[in-house]
């Protein structure tokens, strides 16, 4: 009966489970219009399967879930690539460093069409992300210069020419090349910064 007068069946989830759904449904929705711009909360609700009251409980505009579509993305890069730049770690810190681009060349790779929708399409800043990449990596340098494997003389001016450095390969990667360039000219780029 439920069907035919076009209302659904509730589902209770915990709401960390709903949100991460509300999440998923404007992550295909992305995908499939090109972008944010595009998104109305009515249409998320209903990709979600949620009314669009149950959709304010947890965001209050599309501009909300953008920015924590943003978040999510940019933790699960964190995740990818934190435990290869934490400090002490094993192995030498080049090689770990090459390991790092050649993951974020990877997820950049697969995952194209939504950076674009979340980033590039937007017109949304990508600080967030640089600044968590930025914490990460001046901790990695300042590991480096503690042990003595780099000398860099200004931490900080290093850790961003580095970050700079880095970007521009990868961004040339995702928008050009390919990963297999960004994987072989990132390690050039920091060894020629880090290295005396």
């Amino acid at each position: 009966m439920s069907e035919e007068l076009g209302t659904r069946a509730r589902t209770r989830l915990a709401p960390d489970v709903r949100r991460a759904s509300i999440l998923d449904a404007a992550t295909r929705l992305i995908l499939r219009k090109g972008g944010a711009a595009r998104l109305t909360m009515e249409d998320v609700a209903h990709e979600a399967g949620v009314a669009r009251g149950t959709l304010y409980l947890y965001f209050d505009s599309v501009d909300g879930i953008a920015a924590a579509l943003r978040d999510r993305y940019a933790q699960a890069l964190m995740d990818k690539v934190g435990p290869l730049l934490a400090t002490g770690g094993s192995g030498s810190r080049f090689r770990r460093l090459r390991a790092v681009i050649a993951r974020l060349a990877k997820a950049f790779e697969e995952h194209q069409e939504l950076h674009h929708a979340l980033f590039t399409a937007a017109g949304a800043s990508a600080a967030p992300l640089g600044e968590a990449f930025h914490t990460l990596l001046r901790r990695f340098i300042q590991d480096g210069r503690d042990t003595g494997e780099f000398p860099g003389p200004d931490l900080d001016l290093t850790t961003g020419f580095l970050l700079a450095g880095l970007h521009a390969v990868l961004t040339e990667a995702l928008h050009g090349t390919g990963s297999g360039k960004a994987v072989a000219a990132g390690p050039k780029v920091a060894r020629r910064t880090l290295s005396p």
